[in-house]
């Protein structure tokens, strides 16, 4: 055998006994992965596939005639997002400072919408051992958008399904 092929080979051995160590691609099934992020003083984790994009509070045009959550419609990068409060959807109090917030952009069924949320949190991790089986203690007009809760250190991470919420019939009806 000629010497740069059986170095090759020596490599070869070298990186499959190397690899043997490595998290396969199986390892992250025992992993969940979300954004979190906080609306007033309750902290919430969404799904990583439902956000596409955040975004600083773009500046927008009121819309006349819909519901006092109904931020407005930006152009973002020559399309038009509307944007709405999110905290003022659920509780009904405008968020403080909408210019602080950040933006979620969600895409579902092909529309694209903007929710203002006070902050991000940035990406979470979670292990699948940490899924809470009780979900924690909320206001009641959250509810309907929980589906699921990871605890951690004695923290509940509540998991905000944003399909859920485009798919409500209320959300759906933001004209006046």
């Amino acid at each position: 055998m000629s010497e740069p092929f059986q170095r090759l080979l020596e490599i070869e051995q070298k990186c499959r006994a190397s690899a043997a160590v490595l998290p396969g691609l199986d390892s992250d099934k025992d992993e969940w992965s979300g954004i979190g992020f906080r609306i007033g003083g309750t902290e919430f984790l969404s799904k990583m596939g439902e956000v596409t994009e955040i975004l600083d509070p773009p500046e927008y045009t009121r819309i006349p005639g819909v519901q006092s959550w109904v931020v407005g419609i930006a152009n973002v990068r020559g399309s038009l997002l509307p944007l709405m409060d999110l905290k003022g959807f659920i509780t009904g109090e405008s968020l403080a400072n909408r210019k602080n917030g950040r933006v979620l952009v969600i895409n579902h069924n092909g529309v694209n919408i903007g929710l203002i949320v006070d902050e991000v949190l940035g990406m979470r991790h979670f292990f699948l051992s940490e899924k809470a089986y009780e979900l924690p203690e909320m206001e009641n007009n959250m509810r309907p958008y929980i589906k699921q809760a990871f605890l951690r250190d004695k923290q509940y991470w509540p998991v905000f399904s944003f399909h859920s919420l485009v798919e409500d019939e209320r959300f759906l009806h933001a004209s006046l």
